[in-house]
């Protein structure tokens, strides 16, 4: 019943939830894809049916509590999930940059990893913003170059790798690039690793963004993916027709982000 009424009024606008605008703030929008079995027909061999729902997280840096030493929370955000096209999923991200008002706020930042739907996306949504690559996607990397370049001498990997991120931590990034490409022409993944960081390379001034307080980790939107999926989507030995795939993920969005009140009312009002 609940997922036939949020497939009648998916879409709808009422009672949508909103970020309140305070002076001097950072504004943060996270932008990532997680995975979703569905019942979509396969493209080929390889394809065991998955569709990427993309997803959206707005929030202020006010908004942010240290929890303990190791974890922090959230207090008020906006989420938004959605498979669709990146095309479909402009006009998502548009709203909930209004939403968050950060067209009023100090700074903008926004972090993801090296998806070019998403830089591509930002450009055109907020082309003010600050754009940061997600510091363990650049970590994750730099020991895919090394495990690669030192297969011969693995206890060489964790010390490169660590004197490159002394380098990019000093917004160095230009010596990391240089010493990847020193290498790249000897094989094909180096290759690409590399260009990974040349494409993304004014994304990774981590030194500065550090230096401002800014957050570099986009660990709060995959918090999110998996929160959005794992405990009702990815349940074993489920597959979703994407229908019935988009409401479900409002509603769990609705959830998560304290929204849940504003989802339903708008669905009594719509139904009277």
């Amino acid at each position: 019943m609940l997922l036939r009424e949020a497939n009648r009024f998916e879409g709808s606008t009422a009672a949508e939830q909103e970020l309140t605008p305070k002076d001097g703030q950072t504004v943060y929008l996270q932008i990532d894809g997680h995975m979703c079995p569905t019942r979509e027909e396969r493209k080929n061999a390889e394809d065991q049916g998955f569709r990427e729902a993309k997803a959206v997280l707005a929030y202020r840096e006010s908004d942010v509590v240290e929890v303990s030493k190791k974890r922090r929370e959230i207090l008020h955000r906006i989420l938004k999930a959605k498979v669709t096209t990146s095309e479909d999923f402009l006009p998502i991200v548009k709203k909930v940059y209004q939403q968050s008002h950060a067209d009023k706020a100090e700074l903008v930042v926004v972090l993801a990893d090296g998806a070019k739907w998403i830089w591509n996306m930002v450009e055109e949504v907020a082309p003010e913003a600050i754009q940061v690559l997600d510091f363990s996607h650049a970590k994750q990397h730099l020991y895919e170059y090394a495990k690669i370049r030192f297969q011969q001498e693995r206890e060489r990997v964790k010390p490169w790798v660590d004197e490159q991120i002394d380098r990019l931590y000093d917004d160095r990034v230009s010596e990391v690039i240089s010493e990847m490409n020193l290498y790249a022409d000897l094989n094909e993944d180096l290759s690409r690793v590399a260009s990974y960081f040349e494409t993304n390379a004014a994304r990774m001034q981590y030194g500065t963004y550090r230096s401002k307080g800014l957050t570099i980790g986009s660990g709060a939107i995959e918090s999110a993916g998996k929160q959005l999926s794992l405990s009702r989507i990815k349940a074993a030995g489920m597959r979703w027709n994407v229908t019935d795939l988009n409401p479900m993920l409002a509603m769990r969005a609705a959830f998560l982000d304290g929204s849940w009140s504003h989802y339903w009312k708008e669905q009594e009002l719509l139904a009277a």
